[in-house]
């Protein structure tokens, strides 16, 4: 199998684990590739479930919608990019395009501190003055995600996908570990102290 959107490759995987003392998975050997992947791939997605949020980032522009509770800012989840903002003011799924110069993005520095945009807010040099707050009153195109994955959320994936690969072979392990023939099974008595704690830095507080 291959890995759709994980935090960590199969290459990280390998690197990580020899740098550990475990050189016999690193290598030519390619027989556990596969398990390997769908754990990496089911750590991921457990630490999206875990923190409310997701660290891949859409290959290409999506179209989205929201509704704002306020005429001043309308609180996103984390987009890496927005290419426009189209706002209906009527209800009647009709959008104006607005310009650069009626909203910005916050946080105002995200890109320089690789965070995501969470936010638009009214600019005071908008034409318009305010957001819809109607039903689907917002329509955003962009790339939802973050532009790069953060460097201890990887280490979080990695900790989990090798906490669980190790347990498959009865080496101790930092939680009772449920494999089953559909899959992997991501408990929380699976994830080791350090990897909980990353993810619990990146909880979003809704």
């Amino acid at each position: 199998m291959s890995i759709a959107n994980g935090y960590a490759t199969l290459a990280d995987y390998k690197q990580y684990v020899s740098t550990r003392g475990m050189a016999g998975v690193v290598g030519a050997d390619a027989s556990d590739d596969a398990a390997i992947e769908m754990l990496i791939e089911s750590a991921s997605r457990y630490i999206d479930a875990e923190t409310g949020r997701r660290f891949y980032k859409d290959a290409n522009d999506v179209v989205y919608y929201f509704t704002s509770q306020s005429p001043r800012v309308c609180y996103l989840p984390d987009f890496a990019s927005i290419t426009s903002v189209e706002v209906d003011y009527s209800g009647v799924r009709s959008y104006t395009a607005l310009t650069s110069a009626d909203y910005d993005v916050v946080p105002y520095n995200y890109a320089a501190d690789g965070l995501p945009i969470t936010a638009i807010v009214v600019s005071p040099l908008s034409s318009y003055g305010y957001f819809p707050t109607c039903e689907r009153g917002i329509k955003i195109t962009g790339k939802r995600g973050w532009d790069s994955v953060p460097t201890d959320i990887k280490h979080a994936c990695l900790e989990i996908a090798q906490n669980i690969y190790a347990s498959r072979s009865g080496q101790t392990s930092a939680g009772r570990v449920n494999i089953t023939s559909a899959g992997v099974v991501v408990k929380p008595e699976d994830v080791p102290h350090y990897a909980a704690a990353i993810i619990a830095m990146y909880r979003m507080i809704v």
